[in-house]
C-alpha cells in the first residue's frame, strides 16, 4: 500500500538513549526535566529522535512516559523476555506501565546473549550505547556500584565519547558529561536524499538517479585505450599509402584525445556523486528484502558499511510497520532475493565468461598473426620469399607493426573490463546462493531466518563494499 500525504518524509531517525536509576526521589521534577532534555534534544538536531531504554521500574518508565507524551517514537530493549522481566518488578502497578510501554513502542527486542541479572542488564545498557547517537543519564554521579548500573552506562559512555546529557539525580540540574556537541545543521547522508514517503519511494528515486549520473568510468578507460590503439592502426594505414605527414597528425589528435578521457570520467565521478547514490541504491534494495525479520537496529550487513549506519538504522526504522510474520518474510526472500539473484549472477557471469572467451580468441589470432606476419617479413626482407610490391605493404609492413598493438588491447578489455574476475566471482555467488537456499528453506523460527539472511546479505553486499572505495561525507 503506497503512503499517503499525511506520511512524513523519510528522515534521519536520530536515537536518544537513556538510563537511570530505580529508585527516582522526585518522580514529578524528574520526569519534566526529562521532557525538556528531549525537546531540546529534538529543537536541536535535524530530523526525528526516537527513545532508546530499557523498560525497567524507575526512571525507565519516567523516560517512556515522558516520550510518549511527547509523541516520541520508542524503542525499548528488554534483558529478559517478559516472563522473566516481570519477576524484577515489586509493583503490580509499575509492572502494568512497563507492559504499556512494551506494547505501544515502534520496536521492541530481546537483547542478545541469554545472560542472568546482572550480566543481562549489563547487555542491555551496552546496546543501548551501541545504537545511541545521544544519551541522557539520570545519575547520582557516584562511581558503578555494580555490573548493569547507570554509574558504569556512564562510565562506558565517556570512553565512546557520545555526546551525553546527565540529570543530576539529586538536584536534578542537567549538564553535559564532557564537552557540549556542536550544533548539527544536517547529515551529508541525508540532505541530498530525493524527497520520498517510502523506502520504496525513495530506493527508486536513488536507483533512477544513479542509472541517469552513472559516469561510466570503464568506458572513458577502454575509449582511452582503444584510441591510442586505433591511432597506431590510422598512422601505419597512412604511411602504406605515403601519407606520413598526414598520420603522424591523425596520431596526435587521436593520442591527444585519448590521455584527456580518463580525466574526463574522473571529473564527472567526482563532481556527480554516482558512488554516493549507487551504495545508498543498493543499501535499500538490500533491505527491502531483507529488513525482517530481524532488528532494525542490526540490518543486514552493518558492519561492512559503517559510515552508512545511520543512514542503514533510519531506514529500517521506517520499514517497521511493514513488517510481516517470519515464514512470510522467508518465503518472500526465497523468491524475490535469493532467486532473482541467482538469476541475475547466472545471467552476468555467464556473458562475462563469453566475452572472456571472444576476447581471448581475438588475443590468440593477433598474437598468432603477428608472429605469422612477422616470419613472413623476415622471408621477404632475406629474400627467401617474394612478394608483389602492394600486397609486400600489408603483408610485410602494416599487419606485423599493428597486430602486436590489438593482441595488448584485447588483454587489456579484459583487464578493464574485469571479465576474467567477474565470471568466476559472479558463478562462485550462483553456487554459494544455491548452497545457502535450502538452509534458508528449512529454517523453522524467526532467529534462524534472520541468521541466514544475515549471512547471505554479506555475501551479497561484499563486493558493493569493496568497490565504493573512498566517498565525501
Amino acid at each position: 500500500m503506497s503512503p499517503d500525504e499525511t506520511t512524513p518524509l523519510f528522515t534521519r531517525a536520530w536515537l536518544v538513549g537513556f538510563a537511570g536509576h530505580r529508585k527516582v526521589g522526585d518522580p514529578a521534577i524528574a520526569k519534566a526535566v526529562i521532557a525538556r532534555e528531549l525537546e531540546n534534544l529534538s529543537a536541536s538536531l535535524n530530523g526525528r529522535i526516537h527513545g532508546v531504554s530499557g523498560a525497567a521500574a524507575g526512571a525507565d518508565l519516567l523516560f517512556l512516559d515522558a516520550c510518549e507524551e511527547a509523541g516520541i517514537p520508542t524503542i525499548v530493549l528488554l534483558p529478559f523476555p517478559r516472563e522473566r522481566f516481570q519477576q524484577d518488578f515489586e509493583d503490580p502497578a509499575e509492572w502494568q506501565r512497563a507492559l504499556h510501554h512494551i506494547d505501544r513502542a515502534l520496536w521492541c527486542e530481546v537483547t542478545p546473549g541469554n545472560e542472568e541479572a546482572p550480566a543481562a542488564y549489563h547487555v542491555t545498557g551496552r546496546e543501548i550505547l551501541e545504537v545511541s547517537d545521544r544519551l541522557i543519564l539520570l545519575w547520582d554521579g557516584q562511581p558503578p556500584r555494580g555490573l548493569g548500573g547507570t554509574g558504569e552506562t556512564a562510565a562506558e559512555a565517556a570512553k565512546w565519547n557520545i555526546p551525553t546529557r546527565v540529570i543530576d539525580a539529586t538536584t536534578h540540574q542537567p549538564r553535559w558529561l564532557e564537552d557540549e556537541p556542536p550544533p548539527v545543521a544536517g547529515d551529508p547522508l541525508f540532505s541530498d536524499l530525493p524527497a520520498a514517503r517510502s523506502i520504496q519511494a525513495l530506493f527508486d528515486s536513488l536507483d533512477a538517479r544513479a542509472i541517469a549520473r552513472a559516469p561510466r568510468s570503464r568506458w572513458f578507460a577502454a575509449g582511452s585505450m582503444s584510441l591510442n590503439h586505433i591511432a597506431t592502426i590510422v598512422q601505419a594505414s597512412l604511411i602504406i599509402w605515403a601519407l606520413e605527414a598526414q598520420g603522424a597528425l591523425a596520431k596526435f589528435l587521436m593520442a591527444f584525445t585519448a590521455a584527456w578521457l580518463p580525466w574526463v570520467g574522473s571529473r564527472m565521478r567526482l563532481q556527480e556523486n554516482w558512488v554516493a547514490d549507487r551504495v545508498r541504491a543498493e543499501l535499500l534494495r538490500s533491505l527491502l528484502a531483507s529488513h525482517e525479520p530481524g532488528s532494525p537496529l542490526r540490518p543486514p550487513a552493518l558492519e561492512l558499511f559503517e559510515n552508512d549506519r545511520s543512514f542503514l538504522r533510519s531506514a529500517a526504522l521506517h520499514l517497521v510497520p511493514q513488517r510481516r510474520d517470519w515464514q512470510t518474510a522467508r518465503n518472500h526472500y526465497l523468491t524475490n532475493r535469493i532467486d532473482d539473484q541467482i538469476a541475475f549472477f547466472t545471467s552476468k557471469g555467464n556473458l562475462a565468461k563469453r566475452r572472456m572467451r571472444l576476447f581471448g580468441k581475438l588475443f590468440w589470432i593477433a598474437s598468432w598473426g603477428a608472429m605469422a606476419f612477422a616470419a613472413l617479413s623476415v622471408a621477404a626482407k632475406w629474400n627467401v620469399l617474394a612478394l608483389p610490391e602492394t600486397p609486400a605493404k600489408w603483408l610485410v609492413g602494416f599487419l606485423p607493426a599493428v597486430l602486436p598493438g590489438i593482441a595488448a588491447w584485447t588483454l587489456a578489455m579484459i583487464s578493464v573490463f574485469e571479465f576474467k574476475r567477474r565470471s568466476g566471482l559472479y558463478l562462485q555467488l550462483v553456487r554459494e546462493l544455491e548452497r545457502l537456499r535450502p538452509k534458508l528453506e528449512a529454517a523453522q523460527c524467526a532467529s534462524a531466518t534472520a541468521s541466514t539472511i544475515q549471512q547471505i546479505e554479506r555475501l551479497l553486499l561484499n563486493e558493493l563494499w569493496e568497490w565504493q572505495g573512498p566517498r565525501r561525507k
